[in-house]
């Protein structure tokens, strides 16, 4: 089924925004009466502005290992609610604490652990360049970027978890790859069954405008399409690109591939 998409990448993800509009990724809580209720700030790219707005970024990334984003939202309002708005925070936090306030994202043990090394990480190690351990607030005050193998290095951090805190957080332009990302892709054609993280991240970033406002904004619709449309068991009818799409039946939806 490989080459018969007729659209680019570029122009999928025109069809995509078309469709749907800016998604206005990451949500922030902690940007209060600068974003919408949930916390997306659709059309604004000026967020995250602060070492908290980023800090809440990063806590978003690691919770929201495989579990829903509304359980994250939960968690997250619980741990700002109870003032863990930076990394020693965190960690000043009693573990069994910790634990508690985040269950509800599920996998709370693991993930507790994963929130204290990469908040410990995040007060060792400063910015993208060899500079010895910065202040409390390290990279997070600074905005620049830690390096992606140092993030990789953290337990707990795989590579989506990393380049999504390098994408929203800092506002590196990498793209993130995720099951959403994987499932799409390879129902259009655009993708081998073979193909690892890395080979689809490389395959994105060739085509598309290499900026991190592209990448955040084709993430986010990738998301959103995924679960309007596009999932385990599609809903073809009334997709966007519907005519373009190779698995498509013209008789009944649950004729359409379903890929994982």
């Amino acid at each position: 089924m490989m080459g018969r998409y007729s659209l680019d990448l570029p122009n999928l993800f025109e069809k995509l925004i078309g469709f749907y509009g800016p998604q206005g990724w990451w949500p922030l809580r902690s940007a209060g009466s600068e974003t919408e209720p949930d916390g997306y700030h659709r059309g604004d790219y000026s967020l995250p502005a602060t070492a908290e707005q980023r800090f809440e970024i990063v806590m978003g990334a690691v919770l929201t290992q495989n579990t829903a984003w509304a359980n994250v939202r939960t968690a997250l309002a619980r741990l700002l609610d109870a003032g863990i708005n930076s990394p020693s925070a965190l960690l000043d936090l009693p573990l069994d604490g910790l634990r508690r306030i985040i269950k509800p994202s599920g996998y709370y043990n693991q993930k507790a652990r994963k929130l204290r090394e990469v908040s410990r990480f995040l007060l060792e190690h400063g910015p993208d360049r060899s500079d010895p351990p910065r202040l409390e607030m390290g990279c997070l005050e600074s905005g620049q970027a830690p390096r992606r193998e140092r993030l990789l290095d953290v337990w707990g951090v795989g590579e989506e978890t990393a380049d999504s805190i390098l994408l929203y957080a800092f506002g590196k332009p990498v793209f993130v790859v995720d099951t959403y990302t994987r499932r799409i892709f390879a129902r259009l054609g655009l993708i081998g069954p073979s193909d690892g993280y890395r080979q689809i991240q490389r395959k994105a970033m060739e085509k598309l405008l290499p900026s991190s406002r592209t990448y955040n904004e084709c993430h986010a619709l990738l998301v959103r399409h995924a679960k309007e449309f596009c999932r385990k068991s599609p809903k073809c009818g009334g997709c966007p690109l519907r005519r373009e799409c190779p698995y498509v039946r013209r008789d009944e939806q649950s004729n359409c591939l379903t890929v994982s």
